[in-house]
């Protein structure tokens, strides 16, 4: 992984610089190009930059904008990672950082040949229905989104529970969740049926009767085994698709558009 998670307030990449409206990076603007506000409240930011954190922006205090609330350095990092390999691809026609939308901010947005695309990376938990709040607006707007949580080793475990959101991003996605590795590559896994042994005892009821019970296995209702599928690239594996609505046990997708892998399912 990238290193630690530490969590700021009201942090983001980019920000407007007064002299000219112009939306700029924080790695590439200087503190005497500013001033410099918030593209959602209009309130002053401050130009941060060091030696060990991802440049950025960070509003004037008091506080009360909701934008890049929240925001972890781990975070920052992986969209500028992102960023930085779409920026370099040719096939990308347009991309940009943190790009209002009105009532959605994708972490990046590109533009490859006709296809719109939005990127949230999941790294905080957001609620079900914030998530599903902004695919239904990503829909309405004619963008396709990928939802791309960060790859950790839990994973790698025969066993994993995964969160609610990790349930509803499997169903959305037709029994696959994305897990974003390094650059532009992601991680595919399906979550399969996780068997819990239940051990047989034995014991004697009041009558006298010996009695037994146990001994098989049964379906866990928290764990999943991840089965992993192929290494993707969000460039060259994956394909613009119009999902229908779906509903199932406490999961209910909406009719959305999202990026997916054009490969077959490997599990059975």
């Amino acid at each position: 992984m990238l290193g630690d998670i530490f969590f700021n307030l009201n942090e983001m990449i980019t920000s407007i610089r007064s002299s000219d409206g112009q939306k700029v990076v924080a790695r590439e603007s200087q503190k005497q190009d500013g001033s410099f506000f918030c593209p959602k409240c209009q309130s002053e930011t401050i130009l941060r930059k060091g030696l060990v954190k991802v440049h950025h922006f960070a509003h004037k205090p008091p506080v009360v904008c909701q934008y890049g609330q929240g925001e972890s350095e781990f975070h920052r990092v992986c969209k500028q990672t992102i960023f930085d390999c779409l920026n370099q691809d040719k096939s990308v026609i347009a991309c940009e950082l943190e790009k209002d939308l009105g009532k959605v901010v994708p972490d990046i947005y590109f533009e490859s040949y006709t296809v719109k695309v939005a990127i949230e990376v999941q790294v905080s938990s957001l609620t079900m229905s914030k998530i599903i709040y902004r695919t239904k607006e990503y829909n309405r707007l004619g963008i396709y989104v990928l939802w791309l949580p960060v790859f950790g080793d839990a994973l790698e475990a025969e066993r994993y529970a995964p969160k609610q959101w990790e349930k509803w991003l499997h169903a959305a996605y037709y029994g696959r969740v994305y897990y974003w590795l390094h650059g532009l590559n992601v991680a595919a896994v399906h979550f399969d049926e996780y068997q819990l042994w239940v051990e047989e005892s034995d014991w004697y009821s009041s009558e006298g009767e010996e009695m037994s019970a146990g001994g098989y296995f049964k379906k866990s209702k928290r764990y999943r085994s991840p089965n992993h599928g192929l290494i993707l690239n969000i460039l060259q594996d994956f394909q613009p698709t119009s999902r229908q609505s779906w509903e199932g046990g406490d999961i209910s997708v909406p009719n959305c558009k999202i990026l997916t892998d054009k490969h077959a399912a490997w599990w059975k």
